[in-house]
């Protein structure tokens, strides 16, 4: 069951090249999750009331047209068939009937009282499901074998990175990783790979290890502090 929204692009959305940034573009996904939740139950908050909280485990987003400043777009989510303790989401946007994005996402369910995982079939709820996208996401996220990541910078994770869970807010890292790019004037994202590995909390410092692979292809890995991964990522580029 998909949960459709309709929204009017945001002119602080967009970036450099007037068209909206990789972060802007999974915030609209993000928002439309929230809602289908708010609309369909259990809400984020009424999870988060009861210790829960769902938290993102992987993404693959594919950004197939720019999409500019005071577009009207359309917004779907909708949960996929799932099992274990992966709960599977999906997302589009369009306009005017066009596909200008998709995404397939993996989540995990935490109780973060018990610091436990809760399984799909241990758990309630009323998104219902649909057909997931067909993107090419493997099972597992690897950065090439044998890649030479060089560390390009690090930084404080403050306050206007975190949410309520007090960590880098999954939305966020779009922004951050393309903003070690070389040269971000003239280009696109076409698509953007994360695995979240580990939360970066509020206050603590990570370092950004980036390489350069084929075809506009860039890899990252970010650190925490006591040599722990938080993140590893590819984002492929293009020529607007």
């Amino acid at each position: 069951m998909k949960w459709t929204g309709f929204y009017k692009v945001n002119a602080h959305d967009t970036d450099l090249n007037n068209i909206v940034s990789l972060t802007g573009i999974l915030r609209y996904m993000q928002d439309a999750a929230n809602c289908q939740m708010e609309e369909d139950g259990p809400s984020y908050d009424e999870l988060f009331s009861k210790g829960l909280a769902f938290v993102l485990s992987r993404i693959k987003v594919s950004v197939y047209h720019p999409i500019y400043s005071h577009d009207e777009i359309e917004v779907s989510t909708w949960a996929c068939e799932s099992s274990g303790v992966s709960f599977n989401r999906c997302y589009s946007i369009k306009r005017n009937g066009e596909i200008m994005a998709e995404a397939y996402s993996i989540w995990a369910l935490v109780d973060t009282n018990a610091h436990k995982l809760i399984r799909v079939s241990d758990f309630e709820g009323g998104y219902g499901s649909d057909s997931p996208v067909e993107l090419d996401m493997a099972k597992r996220f690897r950065l090439p074998a044998g890649i030479n990541l060089t560390l390009v910078g690090e930084r404080t994770v403050e306050y206007q990175d975190v949410d309520l869970n007090r960590h880098i807010n999954n939305t966020r890292y779009g922004d951050i990783l393309c903003g070690y790019l070389p040269e971000m004037a003239g280009n696109r994202v076409i698509t953007f790979e994360i695995n979240y590995i580990s939360e970066a909390p509020l206050g603590e410092t990570v370092k950004v290890y980036m390489a350069k692979g084929e075809d506009s292809t860039y890899f990252f890995r970010t650190v925490r502090d006591g040599g722990k991964t938080n993140v590893e990522a590819e984002i492929m580029i293009e020529t607007i």
